[in-house]
């Protein structure tokens, strides 16, 4: 699982928050951490730090006697074969594997209860020492995929371990009761039934936030709490600012895949924001009727010079240094994200700093850098970024709308994919009557939720989604469901 999923597995089956502070970081392959987690080998420390998390989780359920009482559903004995502790154990741990419990499994979690009621006097303490051996075993935190043979000979996902999948795609935690029954009944092991199961998925709260969570996850917005500022320049840059930006961001794609049911290039030209008064501020906009608590769908000035997610002060702020943004990193960010078309590395032996002008001749952004791309090594790379990346030049390093740096007028011109554009609405614009863009986003989320990088052999699913996510208009709603119900998510690789 990845942090937020532990998160979110955590809080569905104790009610508990775990602060994903405390644990390892995230692993990110192809800029994902789903894909990361797939590869990812747990140390030591990071062991230590799950299993504190869940010993806090079920001692805050078992300390409160009301909530023991109905997380256990009976009364334990603590003898040797408890059918309250076994029964209770056969239950919690199909939610928490996600799938039942083979006999050996449960007679080794009964054997413990047993052990340690006998020798903590507790049948109670039995039942929270068997949770705790539930909930940190591998079987919880780790998420096999292994399938098994079908009619045709080929690996497909099992019942449970689509059910799993569909799961920690669309709510980004376990499945539920009514999902594990569908699985148990064969329902999901049809096209029909995986379709019928992933609408009910997304028609939830959980579903709406599962599209912010790959939001969060393709716009990298766990960068942001990262980004330091200047608090000379800055002062208002804080974590509630930053907070407000992941959720701004979040809820806007949210709001077109739900709300409005938009076309997902709409994404780049919208107007609407989710703002709290302080991001209200950073975005010029009356901040009546907001707080620092109190979320509003807004819509910024038709005419304005802010549109799309790419104006958001959640995109500019990541891309930036403590005192100004910088094109580069934002064209960057939008070849790859974007376009799918990856800028490799800078030479090893390549200056990448900006040399810093005279203070009597103050240079825009813009001049330093046609001046770093005079350098042979540096020319080629920048004139795939930097052009992408000049249009938002009007917005700082936290996002504010300004209009010139160091005293001078800003230029906002560049040009997207050979076609010139005059600033950053004009960009927005553009982006969002590409059907390049559109593609690309479909391979990002295909890779998000297989959980591997793009390979040769996805090149007809690609294509396939491709095609069908034109045909729907470009709905992010409709993607999701032709992914979860291509052959291709419920296929298995042979192992090596």
């Amino acid at each position: 699982m990845t942090r937020t999923q532990f998160r979110n597995a955590v809080r569905d089956v104790f009610g508990v928050e775990v602060n994903i502070n405390d644990l390892d970081a995230d692993s990110w392959n192809g800029n994902f951490a789903v894909i990361g987690a797939s590869t990812v080998v747990t140390s030591e420390r990071g062991v230590e730090q799950y299993h504190a998390a869940i010993e806090s989780a079920v001692d805050a359920v078992f300390a409160d006697r009301a909530k023991r009482d109905q997380f256990i559903g009976c009364a334990p004995s603590g003898a040797e074969n408890d059918a309250c502790v076994r029964g209770f154990l056969q239950t919690l741990g199909l939610r928490a594997w996600r799938r039942p419990l083979e006999a050996a499994e449960l007679d080794r979690l009964a054997a413990v209860a047993a052990k340690a009621a006998t020798e903590l006097e507790s049948p109670v303490e039995g039942a929270r020492w068997a949770t705790v051996a539930l909930f940190t075993s591998p079987n919880f935190l780790y998420r096999p995929e292994l399938g098994a043979p079908s009619a045709d000979g080929s690996l497909r996902l099992t019942g449970y371990e689509m059910a799993s999948r569909l799961a920690f795609l669309l709510w980004n935690s376990l499945p539920d009761q009514e999902l594990l029954d569908e699985a148990a009944s064969g329902a999901l092991g049809t096209v029909e039934g995986i379709r019928a199961a992933a609408t009910r998925l997304l028609e939830t709260p959980a579903g709406r936030e599962a599209v912010g969570a790959f939001a969060e996850e393709y716009m990298r917005l766990d960068r942001i709490g990262t980004q330091a500022k200047d608090s000379g320049l800055f002062p208002e840059y804080n974590p509630a600012l930053q907070a407000a930006m992941v959720r701004d961001m979040r809820g806007t794609w949210e709001v077109l895949a739900f709300d409005d049911q938009a076309s997902a290039l709409d994404l780049f030209s919208t107007t609407k924001v989710v703002v709290n008064s302080d991001l209200a501020q950073v975005y010029g906009l009356d901040t009546a009727g907001l707080g620092s608590g109190a979320f509003e769908v807004r819509s910024l000035p038709a005419d304005g010079p802010r549109i799309g997610i790419l104006s958001k002060a959640g995109f500019l702020s990541q891309f930036a240094n403590q005192k100004e943004g910088s094109p580069t990193l934002r064209g960057k960010f939008m070849r790859d994200a974007l376009m799918c078309t990856p800028i490799p590395p800078p030479p090893g032996d390549v200056a990448l700093e900006l040399p810093e002008p005279p203070a009597d001749k103050p240079l825009t952004k813009r001049q330093r850098l046609e001046i770093h791309r005079t350098e042979p090594a540096c020319a080629g790379c920048h004139s795939y970024m930097d052009p992408l990346g000049l249009p938002l030049e009007t917005f700082d390093a936290i996002g504010r709308f300004r209009t010139t740096d160091h005293g001078l007028p800003i230029d906002p011109s560049g040009e997207f994919d050979g076609q010139p554009v005059a600033d950053a609405r004009a960009l927005g614009v553009t982006l969002s009557a590409d059907a390049s863009v559109a593609e690309c986003l479909v391979r990002k989320y295909y890779m998000y939720a297989a959980g591997h990088e793009e390979r040769k052999v996805d090149e007809s699913v690609l294509n396939a989604l491709t095609a069908s996510f034109e045909g729907s208009g470009y709905k992010l709603r409709e993607l999701v469901l032709d992914v979860v119900t291509n052959d291709a998510f419920s296929s298995v690789a042979p192992q090596p």
